[in-house]
Formats: structure tokens, C-alpha cells, sequence
């Protein structure tokens, strides 16, 4: 307790110290937390997304040419149901319209539903399975999802979201077994109102749900399409099996159905052409990462280079800031060198000098560390468009997106935030003071103030 009043007393004497300390922990922990809050939304397991640890993306059918030619289209109802349905290694798979895994919200998505005569609303749609619900945890507010006997029996069925709810129906409105017409689609039944999720995540967001079997022209014998693949893994033992599945399961289709390689690109004649199912298979946080990093949809990122790519950013945001602090205190120790001298010499010991420089930081640094989570806060709700713009995909940012509670209040955000910072800036404390403190008595009390 006397350490913290000695701590406050300082403050009030060296006010500018004090500011620019404080100031400059709280940049840094606001900066820090925006980027933190960022990296959350993009891996943590947030709403509807829980099972982000177990769930793997295909993104579509790639193809490699011998002379370096690359190209990639999505996946067919045909491929989906012979190579991904009926896996031993998936848990659960669902075809989906949504470019998943990349971040982005595909124009194949966007169609118009009616909501009076020639009135039509713009909407995010997508054709799934009864396992999308299972991949997908939504909440929901009423009803229930389509079940696979209903997408089997090519029902008409549909699951919307809340906030289309209210838009076609109204506030309030019950929408259970009410009709949508969805442009050059069956009229279809909603069984299901879903909470609204988050534009910030675009694998999952969504205003109505289909069942895929509805489109009968997303059926034939092709096996590419407009489809991506959205799976689940129990563990890494099935996510490797599973690779090694479809690995064998590609040469086989060269071999057996060539026409699924050779009728899709033309790289030229004669040049040999390769089918890949398998492009960086991981699970969702190392497969965000990997896609972010990548200069397009054929890159391949290392791990080697995601380790640099974020240490780089781990030294911009903590250490650079530490560094400046650093100096400060440097400067201000030696401005008390004479003060910490004459308190040796009356028996102070250095454990008691050192301790004190550390509590007096300590104080700065928390409440450094408070005023810059405000202001994160603030930040990225007030500036949410502008400042999540320049990290998430714009396309799906037409209006300012959702932010949920759990994407800013997550306490492990904060601890892990304030604890480099504080572990930094008490480095930058005690290495000064402890120099300060070795030198000899005489030493510091001659030094320039």
C-alpha cells in the first residue's frame, strides 16, 4: 500500500512522465486489442461457429497443368454425394453456396425474395443438408432445421433468419409455415427462424437455407459445379485419413473418368493435367490463416512464412512500443539517480528500490491498460465498418456489420492483451532501474541532472 501511494504521489509530480506512460501503454493495448478482437472473430469458436477446431473446407475441383497452369471450379451434387457424403473420415458434410472457408460471400449466393407485388429483397441464400445444422450451431428462435428425410424427399422447405423475418413479415410476426418465393426457385415453407448471425462470418451468414435438392439443375453427370464443401473431423487421425482418401481417390478419377480433367481447362494441347481434391487441408484456424496470407486462389502459404508474417506483427504492435517506453524510463531513472543514491546510502537495499520502480509501472501500466480497452472498444464498435473493412472481405460489409458481445467481452482477449503488455513494460521498467541501481553510490550521486 505505501509502494501505491508513493506510486500516485509521483504521478502528481511528474504529470508529463505519467501521461506520455500511460498514453503510450494504452495505444498499445488498443492496438493491440483491435487486432486481437480481429484474429478472435476470424478463429475463435464463436456463434453459429463452434466446431471451427474439427471443420475443413473444399473449396472446388483444382487442376494442375504439367507446364505450371493452374485452375479450380466448384463442386457438383454428383460429386458431392460419391465423394464426400458417405466418408468414413467426415463426421458430417454439407454442400454450400457459400464460398466456404475464404472469407468472402460468393455473388452465386445473392438472389432476390418476394416480399409483395414487384417488391423484392435482396438476400443471402444458400443449399445445404440436414449436417449444415450440425456443422453450424444456430440458434433457434422457433421452428426447427430441415431434416435429411426432407432434403432426400426434395421437400420445400426453408429455414430463415430473424432479421428476414421482419423484413418481409414484420416485427414480431410468427413465420412458421409461411410461404417465400425465391427467384428461379420452388416456393418453399418455413419450418425454422434462426438468430441472425454476423456479416464477420461469412461461412455461416445467411438469410434463408434450402435444401441443394431442390435445384434439380445443380444435378447431372458432371462432377464439377457451383458447389463448395463444408466438413467436419472427429481428429487429426481422420483429417490425415481423410486426405490419403481423397488423395487416392483423385488418381482414381483420372483414370477411370479423364473427361473430369481434360473437359474442364485447356492448357494446351497435349500438356498433361493432374486432378487435386486436397489443397492445404487443415481445419478452420491454420486453413483462415493460410488463406488470408495468400496472393490468390492458388497460393501456398508455409508455415514457416505464417510464423514470420505474425511474429512481424506481434513486433510491431508490443515490442516497438516497449522499446519507447523503454527509453522514457531510462531518461527518468537517470534523473533520479541521486535520489535512489542517498536512499542506499541510508540502507535502502536495491531489492527495495527495484520493487518500488516496479509498482510505481505496475500503477501506470494498468490503468494505461483500462484506458486502451475503452478505447479498442469504442474503436471497433463505433468505427466498426471502417476498421473491420480493412481485415474482412468489404463485399460483405454493406452496412455496418454485427458485432456480438462475445466477439468484444471475451475476458481471455483481454488478459492475454494486458499480460504481454505488461509483461513488456515492466521489462522496459526494471532492465533501466536495475542498471541504475548497479552503479556505485558515489557514481550516482555525481551524475548530470
Amino acid at each position: 500500500m505505501r509502494y501505491f501511494r508513493q506510486a500516485l504521489a509521483l504521478m502528481r509530480e511528474e504529470k508529463l512522465f505519467s501521461g506520455i506512460y500511460i498514453a503510450g501503454t494504452a495505444l498499445a493495448i488498443a492496438f493491440t486489442m483491435v487486432m486481437a478482437v480481429v484474429y478472435y472473430i476470424k478463429l475463435a469458436p464463436i456463434y453459429p461457429e463452434p466446431n471451427r477446431a474439427r471443420t475443413v473446407y473444399f473449396e472446388g475441383l483444382r487442376i494442375e497443368a504439367e507446364n505450371g497452369g493452374m485452375g479450380q471450379m466448384g463442386f457438383s451434387a454428383k460429386a458431392f454425394e460419391e465423394w464426400f457424403k458417405s466418408s468414413p473420415n467426415i463426421e458430417y458434410a454439407s454442400p454450400t453456396l457459400l464460398a466456404a472457408g475464404t472469407g468472402k460471400v460468393e455473388g452465386r449466393c445473392h438472389t432476390f425474395v418476394e416480399r409483395g407485388k414487384d417488391d423484392y429483397v435482396d438476400v443471402v441464400c444458400n443449399e445445404t443438408n440436414a449436417d449444415f445444422f450440425r456443422i453450424y450451431e444456430y440458434d433457434f428462435l422457433s421452428g426447427r432445421p430441415f431434416t435429411q428425410k426432407e432434403v432426400e424427399g426434395k421437400e420445400a422447405v426453408c429455414v430463415i433468419s430473424d432479421a428476414l423475418v421482419e423484413r418481409l413479415f414484420g416485427k414480431g410476426v410468427d413465420a412458421l409455415g409461411k410461404t417465400v418465393t425465391i427467384e428461379n426457385r420452388p416456393d418453399v415453407r418455413v419450418v425454422g427462424v434462426v438468430r441472425s448471425g454476423s456479416q464477420l462470418t461469412p461461412d455461416s451468414y445467411v438469410d434463408i437455407i434450402v435444401p441443394y435438392t431442390l435445384v434439380e439443375t445443380h444435378f447431372g453427370n458432371a462432377y464439377h459445379g457451383f458447389y463448395s464443401i463444408v466438413a467436419t473431423v472427429k481428429d487429426d487421425a481422420h483429417l490425415l485419413a481423410l486426405k490419403q482418401q481423397l488423395d487416392d481417390l483423385a488418381a482414381r478419377m483420372q483414370q477411370a473418368h479423364p473427361e473430369v480433367v481434360e473437359s474442364s481447362f485447356n492448357f494446351g494441347e497435349g500438356v498433361r493435367m493432374k486432378l487435386v481434391l486436397t489443397q492445404n487441408l487443415a481445419t478452420h484456424p491454420v486453413h483462415m490463416l493460410r488463406s488470408e496470407n495468400r496472393d490468390s486462389v492458388f497460393g501456398v502459404v508455409t508455415g514457416w512464412q505464417l510464423l514470420m508474417h505474425y511474429a512481424g506483427i506481434l513486433f510491431v504492435l508490443l515490442f516497438v512500443p516497449a522499446l519507447n517506453l523503454c527509453g522514457i524510463v531510462a531518461g527518468r531513472m537517470e534523473r533520479r539517480s541521486a535520489e535512489m543514491a542517498v536512499r542506499k546510502t541510508f540502507g535502502a537495499r536495491r531489492s527495495t528500490l527495484l520493487n518500488q520502480v516496479v509498482i510505481e509501472n505496475l500503477v501506470l501500466t494498468t490503468i494505461g491498460g483500462i484506458i486502451g480497452l475503452l478505447l479498442s472498444w469504442l474503436a471497433i464498435y463505433g468505427l466498426r465498418r471502417e476498421i473491420l473493412g480493412m481485415f474482412f472481405d468489404n463485399s460483405t460489409l454493406a452496412t455496418a456489420p454485427v458485432v456480438e458481445g462475445e466477439m468484444l467481452f471475451a475476458p481471455t482477449l483481454f488478459i492475454g492483451s494486458f499480460a504481454a503488455i505488461l509483461v513488456l513494460n515492466l521489462l522496459a521498467a526494471v532492465v533501466p532501474a536495475w542498471w541504475n541501481l548497479r552503479k556505485p553510490i558515489v557514481e550516482s550521486m555525481m551524475e548530470k541532472r
